[in-house]
């Protein structure tokens, strides 16, 4: 599957890196989805606050009665319904996975996550992390009120911290008949972000993070910004601490613990945040799981050339270990393994 045409190199809780831009309210103009494919609607659904925000939803071909359904959760990076958009070229991975979905014979729903596409914040609201979880809860039961839908036969697919928002929804809903884990963290995000930054600029820069993390955590603030060390201030953006802390308060493992629904989890071997032994620590955590590690990039790209091994926040033709050459692919068979993980729960589902 291409992605797009041309080159992606998403990289995994980015999302971090980016929410200093994502956290302005602004978002892109107009409907971000102008080009629908076959089968495609945009739909409007009322999230947190009575947020309007806007979706697609995307219908089989070839369908008999009600069909069960997916639900795609965004990261909290700088994307609309179709993937990344900070990036050039842009990465519409969720866009990929929805044309994937239904070409495997179920619905699938992909949604802006507040703050952008059409999915506009009033000047001065700010972005918490509870509300995104909230828009996940409202887009699911949006998506089980559609016509053709079978409502009671749904799944979801996070992506990075999207992964923990999907698992918070599928613990208390058990419509989830099973959840699909993308380059989701299994450590607290800081701990992978610690990692990286001392991967790349020694150990004091690790521990200088996670003491910063701490204040935040026991304070609810961050340290004055002159105390935070420059190579750290990109990820930690001035005026979001609420939604920092809530994303760093965030432990994956016990999200994972409450969700009773099978899980797939799937890693990407070429991610210089999330590791395969996060996926190891979400699969041992969850009740029910399968996992792979594939041999691509954070979304599922396939990577030929050596890609470095850590983040550098300051270097945004690095992010995510590099951009991949402009032939670079989805991975097909990671994405089958996904649609037929989802296949063998949904359709056989009674």
């Amino acid at each position: 599957m291409r992605s797009g045409g041309s080159a992606r190199w998403v990289p995994v809780v980015l999302a971090v890196a980016l929410l200093a831009a994502a956290c302005s309210g602004g978002g892109s103009d107009g409907d971000v989805d102008l080009n629908l494919g076959q089968g495609e609607q945009t739909l409007q659904f009322e999230g947190a606050g009575k947020l309007r925000m806007g979706g697609t939803l995307a219908m089989p071909e070839q369908r008999q009665g009600a069909v069960p359904a997916v639900l795609i959760v965004p990261t909290v990076a700088r994307n609309d319904r179709n993937g990344y958009i900070d990036i050039v070229p842009a990465d519409p991975v969720y866009q990929d996975l929805s044309k994937a979905i239904t070409a495997a014979g179920m619905a699938a729903f992909r949604y802006d996550r507040r703050s952008m596409g059409t999915s506009k914040l009033e000047d001065g609201d700010r972005l918490t992390f509870e509300d995104m979880v909230t828009d996940a809860h409202d887009a699911l039961l949006f998506l089980s009120e559609r016509s053709g839908i079978d409502g009671q036969n749904l799944a979801i697919v996070g992506h990075d911290m999207g992964g923990v928002i999907a698992m918070r929804v599928a613990a208390t809903d058990n419509r989830v008949k099973s959840v699909v884990l993308l380059s989701t963290p299994g450590r607290p995000l800081v701990d992978v972000m610690a990692s990286s930054f001392e991967a790349a600029n020694g150990k004091e820069s690790g521990d200088a993070f996670r003491a910063t993390i701490a204040t935040l955590l026991a304070t609810g603030a961050l340290p004055e910004r002159m105390a935070i060390r420059p190579d750290h201030q990109p990820v930690l953006p001035l005026g979001q601490d609420a939604v920092l802390r809530d994303m760093y308060a965030a432990d994956p493992v016990a999200d994972a613990a409450k969700v009773k629904a099978p899980a797939l989890v799937v890693t990407g071997s070429r991610s210089p945040l999330v590791k395969p032994a996060d996926g190891d620590l979400l699969k041992a955590a969850l009740t029910s799981s399968e996992a792979f590690t594939a041999d691509t990039t954070a979304t599922l790209q396939q990577v030929t050339a050596a890609l470095p091994q850590s983040f550098d926040p300051n270097d945004h033709r690095a992010h995510g270990g590099g951009r991949p050459p402009d032939t670079a692919t989805r991975d097909q068979p990671a994405v089958d393994r996904i649609t037929a993980f989802l296949r063998a729960r949904l359709l056989t589902t009674k």
